[in-house]
Parts: structure tokens; C-alpha cells; sequence
């Protein structure tokens, strides 16, 4: 199967397009390029042009699973679209994966990530998402915990809206994920502050995560990346339903 003919089945098929994925795969070296091209374009359309099918949801997923660090800036910048193309692209694939693959293709530099947590114009859950993201790769040693920790304590002041919104779901998540201790008495805050929503969940809960992640330092706390394909398989099951 030529690049042409993956890339059509990925924007067509009805359910998994399975062949066009391996085929993806197999010729990675020369997808790759097509792959951030199709972003680009993506990115480069007026927005009443964004409504056409793409094949980004699945060169997403793909681009997780290789891990492919060329793709950080440009998927950082897919994911900061509005809501409404973001949905478009990824449904609700976006909270499940967002943050494993942004966390898989993570080139050593958090300011993309800090950007999306601070942008109050992207959608919520993946801001959320993005907060776990870089509590994952300094987990993995790949971030000093001491930044994270210091832009985590000022996101309390600077993230906005300082008022209920799901971001502040995956801040707490963060901070529990890292078992930042010293910052529990800012997320007690938060919760009082009324930031995260008492029916998704209580400040027990994160007093229970933080203490987990404290007394079993080596336990992980999220699915890693190569959990991406299970959203490809979810998504397609969804398409041909």
C-alpha cells in the first residue's frame, strides 16, 4: 500500500482500518514527514474548512506509538485548537489519550505543555490532560521535579479562570501523581475555592492519591502510551457502529 492509499484509508474506512495502520507503521520513515504535513495543513485552514474528514485522529494515535519526537511542537499546537475542531478530530479519545501520547512524543522541553496548561482558550479536558502529561515525564526522569514542582505552585495564582474548571482536575492530579506534599495546603485551596467540582471528586480523594504515590513511590499511576492503540480500536468500533 502507497502513502497516497494510507492515508485515504485512514480518512475512509469504515471501522479499523488495520491494513492502512500496518502499512503506516511499516514504512514509518516515509509516513513520518507526510504525517506532520497533514498537520500542518490542518492547522493552516480557515476554520469553516476544517469540517472535511482527516486521517489526524488516527496519525495522532500513530505518532504516540512511535513516539516520534518531531511531532511534539506541532501536535501541541492541533491540540490547542477550539473545542469545536478538537472534538471534531478526536471525540472522546481527546481525555483518555492526550495526555499519553503528548507524554510519548515529549522532546525534553515543557513549555508547549505549560503553554496548553495556561491557555485559557483550550479546552479544558486536554489542559487537564497536559497536566498529567508533564507529571508523567518527570516521573520518567525526563523534567527536574523542582521547575515542575515551582510551575505548579504558581499555576495556583496564574491559570485562569480561577473558578471552577475541569484544568484544575488534572492540577491536583499532578501534584498527587509527584507526591508534592508541600503543596497539599494550595490544593486544599482549590477544592475550598470551589475549582474543582465536588461531584467529580472530594479532597479525600487527592489526600488518598498523594498518599499512595508517597508510600509506593514506584507504583505507576497511569497506563502508559502504548495504550494508545485501544482509542485507534475504541474510535474505529464508533465510525463503523
Amino acid at each position: 500500500m502507497d502513502a497516497q492509499a494510507i492515508l485515504h484509508e485512514l480518512v475512509h474506512a469504515e471501522g479499523l482500518p488495520r491494513e492502512a495502520l500496518k502499512a503506516a507503521s511499516a514504512q514509518r520513515v516515509e509516513m513520518l514527514p507526510l504525517f506532520v504535513e497533514e498537520i500542518e495543513t490542518y492547522l493552516a485552514l480557515e476554520p469553516a474548512a476544517r469540517a472535511k474528514p482527516t486521517p489526524l485522529f488516527f496519525i495522532f494515535h500513530l505518532l504516540g506509538e512511535w513516539r516520534e519526537k518531531a511531532a511534539y511542537r506541532p501536535l501541541a499546537r492541533l491540540l490547542r485548537l477550539p473545542r469545536r475542531d478538537v472534538d471534531a478530530i478526536f471525540g472522546d479519545g481527546i481525555t483518555t489519550t492526550s495526555h499519553r501520547v503528548m507524554a510519548a512524543v515529549f522532546d525534553g522541553d515543557p513549555e508547549p505543555l505549560c503553554d496548553m496548561i495556561l491557555d485559557p482558550n483550550a479546552e479544558e479536558f486536554i489542559r487537564a490532560g497536559m497536566c498529567e502529561a508533564l507529571a508523567m515525564v518527570t516521573m520518567r526522569g525526563e523534567l527536574d521535579r523542582a521547575v515542575v514542582g515551582r510551575f505548579l505552585r504558581d499555576a495556583f495564582i496564574e491559570m485562569r479562570p480561577q473558578a471552577e474548571c475541569y484544568v484544575w482536575v488534572g492540577w491536583q492530579s499532578a501534584i498527587a501523581m509527584l507526591g508534592m506534599s508541600d503543596l497539599k495546603l494550595l490544593v486544599k485551596k482549590a477544592f475550598d475555592r470551589g475549582f474543582i467540582d465536588s461531584h467529580v471528586l472530594g479532597f479525600d480523594h487527592f489526600e488518598e492519591d498523594l498518599r499512595r504515590r508517597i508510600d509506593h513511590p514506584g507504583e505507576p499511576r497511569l497506563p502508559d502510551d502504548r495504550d494508545c492503540g485501544a482509542a485507534i480500536k475504541v474510535r474505529s468500533a464508533r465510525r463503523s457502529g
